[in-house]
């Protein structure tokens, strides 16, 4: 394949991962450097993987195959929770939880990912067998989208909280 070609294969196939459903122009003008670099790392590697298949018109098809659908793959991995962001959230998330009788809002932020988010007691119960629980409610903001789940969580004997369940990590 022409290095012309090539570059207009690439430049397609970047648009095309970034895309999602939304108008590339406006995913390329929300997208951070870490989905971008994800893009292009997972494009890059993709395209490499691809090329080494076929011949001609099919070396061309797998690489664009490859470009198109590593490019998405490193999008979408680079939109994961940092490890920073989960130590965060999950800080946000005990002091929700070590707060009785308030339903507060407790905020995070890593201004080097980018994304933020708020965690909120629901309700608050007790188990039969006396263990404190409570229900919380999650949300993290990305560039283009909030997310929400459900968590729930019950006090150990020694004061921590353990999460039954929660869908972020």
């Amino acid at each position: 394949m022409k290095p012309a070609h090539f570059l207009i294969v690439i430049v397609i196939a970047i648009i095309s991962s970034m895309s999602g459903c939304a108008k590339p122009i406006d995913k390329m003008r929300t997208a951070n450097i870490v989905e971008i670099a994800g893009t292009l790392g997972g494009a890059a590697l993709g395209g490499y993987v691809g090329s080494q298949f076929g011949g001609g018109v099919a070396k061309t098809a797998f690489t664009t195959i490859g470009i198109i659908s590593g490019g998405g793959s490193g999008y979408a991995g680079a939109r994961l929770l940092s490890s920073r962001d989960v130590v965060l959230h999950n800080k946000a998330t005990k002091s929700a939880l070590a707060e009785t009788g308030s339903r507060g809002i407790h905020r995070w932020n890593n201004p080097k990912s980018g994304l933020s988010g708020i965690v909120r007691t629901v309700s608050r119960f007790t188990r039969r067998d006396g263990i404190p629980c409570a229900k919380y409610r999650s949300s993290i903001v990305f560039a283009d989208r909030v997310s929400s789940v459900s968590g729930g969580a019950c006090q150990l004997a020694d004061g921590q909280w353990l999460a039954l369940n929660n869908d972020f990590h």
